[in-house]
């Protein structure tokens, strides 16, 4: 019986296999990292989406009672966190709390302030929200947002 024998062995030796394991692994390292700032950078968006629709909602609530009941509320709740100004909201699986703060101010029909809410003609209503997220800059997300407000005299 005659066996063939290869003479030219090809493949890769221990050290080459060593050295592209290691780069393999560099580069999963660089890609994972890049995720991970992607999921940072979306929930962010999320976090800043769900404060303008809080917002926005809180504005609506405003518009739609009546001219004498526009009033400031909660104010400073975003730095001493009240617990009757917050507002908690589910953003991807996670319970995420807000809080809001109200300043309104009044204006008589010439445009001058009026210390007295009942005298205003029309008012200013200035609604922040904020929260306990920091951006990816390390700021506060918050979000504030201003309207004036009419007396229709209904």
């Amino acid at each position: 019986m005659v066996r063939n024998v290869i003479q030219n062995k090809k493949g890769f030796t221990i050290i080459e296999t060593l050295v592209a394991m290691v780069l393999f692994s560099l580069v999963l390292i660089f890609m994972l990292q890049s995720f991970l700032l992607a999921y940072r950078l979306n929930f962010e968006k999320l976090v800043k989406d769900e404060i303008t629709k809080i917002a926005q909602e809180e504005l609506e609530k405003i518009r739609n009672t009546s001219f004498s009941n526009i009033v400031p509320s909660c104010s400073n709740a975003c730095t001493n966190h009240t617990t009757s100004c917050q507002i908690t909201r589910q953003v991807r699986n996670k319970t995420l709390t807000f809080w809001e703060e109200i300043s309104v101010s009044g204006y008589d029909a010439n445009h001058n302030p009026v210390t007295n809410l009942n005298d205003a003609v029309f008012k200013v209503v200035t609604i922040k929200i904020c929260s306990r997220h920091n951006d990816t800059k390390g700021n506060k997300i918050e979000y504030t947002t201003t309207s004036v407000i009419y007396d229709k005299g209904f």
